[in-house]
């Protein structure tokens, strides 16, 4: 453009008039920028958002194969905002910086090389002014960084905090802690402010210098040029040419300084994004195995969620093939850590669990839970239908005498027949209309559709009134034969049946045998036992 306008304005003066061919040059040139303009956009645009869609797939499936412990240590909101909002910030990157940045220098290089052909004295004191401003951005880069990542750690930690606080706002309101939520609250927002605002009068900071050298060039080669025109050394078109070159340069610069910015928070983001990618994922590579008439043997086992606070110190058991086991003992004994250790959530720090020879460690975590039905103490329920709920994780479509069978198994057909939708209702944002023994129904029913051949029951009747138990219990005695099942529970009630109960005190075995054996030899377990039915006398 600045060359055609060069040539424009000499025939202007040499001839007194433009010439048609150089007019439609100029309007084909025109046209040329304008299509090249928008297919660049939107090709960087198309790049931007597949990669964006490329990453937050990778991180999603990346997110779901790591150790349950990441997530022990880990806000519920924080990897959502990985996903979404760090792989958005990488994306306006790729999308919308990426473009100035590319027109940017096509048109910084591309102009000092015509310009050091039409004059090289005044495209010397040009890059002059250009180097200064990009000396003045370099400091500033670095600590962008830093700022921008902080400010994207407390918007993701306020991001968990909320998640949290909201998936539990029954408790929030039936404890009166309105206020104290509104004091963190705006304590967290004072900190994002203030994060905020350092990176804006940075940038602000940044921006003014580099427009101040920008001016202060344009300023001086504008004085130089002119000068040279007076004294003849520049035609009056080179000299206006010059003056369009020099706005190609000067206008990318404020780009640039915006594309640094962009990077630098871009840089932030793609930091946090790495963290969770350099997590190693869970193993899921080792033996298949069929847990079918296998028993599982603990080998003097040793676990810790915290170094100095041995959850088990050397604990040694055995839970025998199409046997009923049961776990009792004081709460916070580890009777749910144990199940985690047998679906393979954690490793052991010392000793191990066996299965048909093998350390659970050597198992593919995803065979092993595939054969192992679990029910935790508090069964989670998702956002959805009671059927979506029932058939969670299966592969397959579930066959209805199947589905019926596990119903009626878990005592939820009554329950089913009251819903208006029937089994399509929908069971709002964590079962929140569904009550604790309905959910644990719902839960036991889930686990016995996989057909496991070892069935974790974690407190699974606790939730139960006294009839509904009673119809469970009848129920779980058929759901048993053939299978393996590991009963933890408070009411001992539910296990005094149980071929083995296991009595842990304080990390370690303090006794084993059937119901009538412990009765007469563990003192803890006749505690456990007089303790409670003395409660429910007393009830």
């Amino acid at each position: 453009m600045p060359l055609q306008t060069k040539k424009l304005l000499e025939e202007l003066g040499e001839h007194g008039h433009f010439s048609n061919e150089q007019v439609v040059i100029l309007i084909v040139v025109l046209i040329f920028s304008a299509v090249l303009a928008g297919l660049m956009t939107y090709i960087m645009g198309k790049i931007g958002n597949e990669q964006k869609l490329k990453l937050r797939g990778d991180l999603f499936q990346h997110l779901i194969r790591l150790p349950v412990s990441f997530f022990d240590n880990t806000r519920a909101g924080e990897p959502a905002n990985r996903i979404v909002k760090d792989t958005e910030i990488i994306e306006n990157l790729v999308s919308e910086q990426s473009v100035s940045f590319i027109s940017g220098v096509v048109s910084l290089f591309g102009s000092f090389i015509i310009l050091w052909f039409l004059d090289w004295q005044m495209t010397l004191v040009m890059l002059g002014a250009v180097t200064a401003s990009f000396l003045i951005i370099l400091p500033f880069s670095v600590r962008l960084t830093d700022l921008s990542k902080s400010l994207q750690d407390t918007e993701a930690s306020m991001l968990g905090r909320l998640t949290e606080l909201f998936a539990n706002i029954r408790l929030l309101r039936a404890q009166g802690a309105e206020k104290i939520e509104a004091k963190k609250n705006n304590n967290e927002l004072k900190s994002l402010y203030k994060t905020a605002m350092s990176e804006h009068t940075l940038l602000a900071t940044m921006g003014a210098l580099v427009n101040l050298v920008i001016m202060a060039s344009i300023v001086l080669v504008l004085g130089f040029g002119a000068s040279r025109v007076a004294n003849s050394a520049m035609t009056l078109g080179a000299f206006v040419a010059f003056i369009m070159f020099l706005l190609n340069i000067v206008l990318p610069m404020g780009q640039l300084s915006m594309v640094v910015a962009a990077f630098n928070k871009a840089k932030g983001a793609a930091v946090r994004i790495n963290e969770i990618l350099a997590t190693a994922p869970e193993n899921e590579s080792g033996h298949t195995i069929s847990l079918t008439d296998k028993s599982i043997y603990v080998r003097n086992l040793s676990f810790s969620y915290v170094d100095d606070k041995p959850v088990f110190k050397s604990l040694s058991c055995e839970f025998l093939s199409g046997k009923t086991t049961a776990i009792v003992g004081p709460s916070g004994v580890g009777k749910s850590t144990l199940f985690a250790l047998l679906q393979g959530f954690y490793q052991a720090r010392r000793g191990y669990i066996e299965i048909a020879g093998l350390n659970v460690e050597e198992l593919d975590r995803a065979n092993l839970r595939a054969q192992i039905g679990y029910v935790a103490q508090e069964s989670p329920l998702l956002c959805g239908t009671l059927y979506e709920n029932l058939v969670y994780g299966a592969d397959e479509t579930i066959d209805d005498g199947q589905l019926q069978h596990a119903i009626a198994t878990a005592d939820l057909a009554e329950f089913i027949a009251t819903l208006p939708d029937g089994l399509n209702t929908q069971i709002g944002e964590r079962g929140i209309t569904v009550s604790g023994g309905q959910r644990q129904r719902v839960a036991l029913a889930r686990a016995l559709l996989k057909d496991p051949a070892l069935l974790l029951l974690d407190e699974a009747t606790a939730s139960l009134d006294s009839q509904s138990e009673a119809a469970i219990q009848i129920a779980l005695k058929n759901a048993k034969k053939g299978r393996t099942t590991i009963i933890a529970a408070h009411r001992l009630s539910t296990v005094m049946d149980a071929d083995t109960i296991i009595v842990i005190n304080k990390g370690e075995i303090e006794s084993h045998g059937d119901h009538q054996y412990l009765m007469q030899h563990s003192s803890l377990y006749q505690s456990l036992v007089n303790k409670q039915f003395s409660l429910q006398a007393a009830s």
